[in-house]
């Protein structure tokens, strides 16, 4: 080659040099435009929502959800007119969706599918605003639905609630809360429903089953759905939004999509199931304590009689195990109450009264029954001390008592009566076993106190709550075990209240009083909490199931409930009840676990 044709090649390849190094300088910079207005894009999109969950968490009062959780619209092609709604047909044989021999309901068998997917399809929030009034939660017109609480199994072991929400205007169901167990913690999902299509799902997980701020990013995903097609997916995550979106389908990557794709036939499938299942299954509550006799020894074959007290008719019957624990399920009701009635030989039976099971109810903790022995018949100088339930430095002194046997017997015989000092103290022989006191003074809502005489255990304390105002409920909770560091506290719907007792009883055998005012229509749940078990980490405590609490719930009408804590069981906090609709219910939840929340760990 010739040095004029090796210059020439030279200069040649510097040029395809220079060339290839524009080409790649250029691209560069389209490349980074690109993903630069690509970030500015998403920033955009996300700005509004990120912006109202940061304000929410600072403000008392919760914006409403569509307000905080709708993400900046997708731009609609001007000529494409919205969509109709079709009719959808979701109902199938519920006897189809358990196993038959099991009651098991499998959520990964495919019985619902996806409706054809439509990307100019948006959401109406047709039920989510119109029953969930989140600015005024006490006013949310399902507060006032019909309440039904069912339970089924589902595989591996685990197993579900469903609190299934019925409008009573129309008959329809609208809302269906289900609360599954995954073992150790909760996953919570609200559906919500019109006429029968599935319109909205909120999604969280949790240690204990509570009122949550529902428009807040306390609920990790949200489902929007229409004509049965997922129309917008939202996910939380440390307080930022992510959204996914049917009209953007096209531009997410594979794994998106299928990801898009898995949540939508899954959710679907499973709303369908729960709400053809829910409504169907029977209302039942579980019954369940322990017998022991005089000397605290656990009564084994002990027999259980479960009556009708309107008209003496056996329900259920069973006998105790080793441990003297039994439990039995009755159907629920609102118009009848039932007694428990332990029996065995050379032992004098006792019946605990009054036991309600209203439908919406879940499980009922019935308090431990002691027998005495028929042929001891030694009296015991059993001593009462009575205080004010708001003051319990204040004594209930000149006050009447009347002794019944059994437990909570408000109507029967009285065997013994007596009278309190101006000590607020008394006392009264009694042969061993399991008696009620009825308390009476004027000023004071009428007292009924359990007294368990044994060996070892010869008094009775209890408090007296002053007459109680219209439209309020006063709850006291008590307990004998001390020093011991009880608190307790009301949750209202969308935790948009949370009421403490203004008495800390730390250290002392005493009571603790929350007050309730104007409860209208607003929902509460009300839990006991061992907080010293909880700030030590000693979250398997027994302290408090052997503490004998009871709560004592009173309105304006007197005693309307009480409430004992569950025995022998380890754990934390206690989920006594619920108010709904003011209709008070028994709940008996226990748990073991508690998240890092304000909620648990402090007064």
């Amino acid at each position: 080659m010739s040095d004029n044709e090796h210059k020439e090649k030279h200069n040649n390849d510097h040029k395809k040099f220079s060339v290839t190094i524009i080409g790649i300088v250029i691209y560069s910079i389209v490349l980074i435009g690109v993903m630069v207005g690509s970030y500015i894009g998403v920033k955009t999109i996300f700005r509004r929502y990120d912006s109202m969950v940061a304000a929410a968490a600072q403000q008392e009062e919760a914006p409403e959800p569509e307000e905080e959780i709708e993400p900046t619209p997708t731009p609609e092609p001007e000529e494409e007119e919205e969509p109709e709604d079709v009719d959808l047909d979701h109902e199938v044989d519920a006897q189809d969706l358990t196993d038959p021999e099991t009651g098991v309901v499998d959520y990964s068998e495919v019985r619902f599918k996806p409706g054809k997917r439509n990307k100019s399809l948006k959401w109406k929030d047709t039920v989510f605003s119109r029953i969930e009034n989140v600015r005024e939660p006490a006013q949310a017109p399902v507060n006032t639905y019909d309440l039904k609480r069912v339970s089924v199994k589902l595989p591996d072991n685990n197993s579900s609630e469903y609190k299934v929400y019925t409008n009573p205007d129309n008959d329809q169901v609208e809302k269906i809360t289900e609360v599954q167990d995954c073992g150790g913690n909760l996953q919570v999902l609200d559906y919500y429903f019109d006429d029968g299509d599935l319109n909205y799902v909120a999604e969280y997980r949790t240690y204990i089953d509570k009122p949550v701020n529902i428009s807040s990013a306390n609920i990790e995903s949200r489902y929007y759905f229409r004509n049965d097609c997922m129309v917008r997916y939202i996910y939380c995550k440390d307080g930022n939004a992510t959204e996914y979106t049917v009209a953007d389908i096209d531009s997410y990557s594979k794994g998106t999509v299928d990801q898009y794709d898995y949540l939508e036939k899954d959710i679907i499938n499973r709303a369908y199931i729960v709400y053809n299942l829910a409504p169907t299954l029977k209302e039942t509550e579980v019954l369940y304590g322990y017998v022991m006799d005089e000397f605290s020894m656990p009564m084994e074959d002990a027999k259980i009689t479960v009556k009708t007290e309107s008209d003496d008719k056996v329900v259920a019957e069973t006998i105790t195990d080793g441990d003297g624990f039994y439990k039995l399920v009755v159907d629920c009701t609102d118009d009848d109450t039932y007694c428990v009635i332990a029996s065995k030989e050379t032992l004098t039976d006792v019946g605990v009264y009054g036991i309600t099971a209203r439908y919406g109810s879940g499980k009922y903790s019935v308090e431990p029954i002691y027998l005495g022995y028929t042929n001891n018949l030694t009296e015991y100088p059993s001593q009462f001390m009575i205080r004010d339930a708001i003051d319990p430095n204040k004594p209930l002194s000149g006050a009447g008592i009347m002794i019944r046997r059994g437990l909570n017997n408000r109507t029967g015989e009285v065997m013994q009566t007596g009278a309190l000092d101006d000590n607020g103290n008394g006392t009264i022989k009694l042969t061993s076993g399991s008696y009620t006191a009825e308390i009476s003074k004027g000023g004071y809502e009428t007292l009924y106190l359990s007294v368990i005489i044994r060996l070892d255990h010869q008094f009775a304390v209890g408090f007296a709550m002053p007459d109680v105002a219209d439209d309020t409920y006063q709850v006291v909770v008590s307990w004998e075990s001390a020093p011991l560091d009880l608190n307790c506290k009301a949750i209202s719907s969308n935790q948009a209240r949370v009421i403490s007792s203004p008495v800390d009883s730390l250290g002392l055998t005493t009571a603790e009083t929350v007050t309730i005012d104007n409860a209208g229509t607003d929902d509460y749940r009300f839990y006991v909490t061992d907080l010293g078990a909880i700030t030590s980490g000693d979250v398997m405590a027994y302290n408090m199931t052997g503490s004998c609490a009871c709560v004592n719930v009173y309105d304006s009408n007197g005693l309307q409930e009480i409430f004992h804590v569950p025995a022998a069981s380890a754990g934390v906090v206690w989920e006594a009840f619920e108010i709904h609709n003011k209709s008070i219910l028994p709940i008996n939840s226990y748990y073991y676990a508690v998240e890092d929340d304000a909620l648990w760990k402090t007064k």
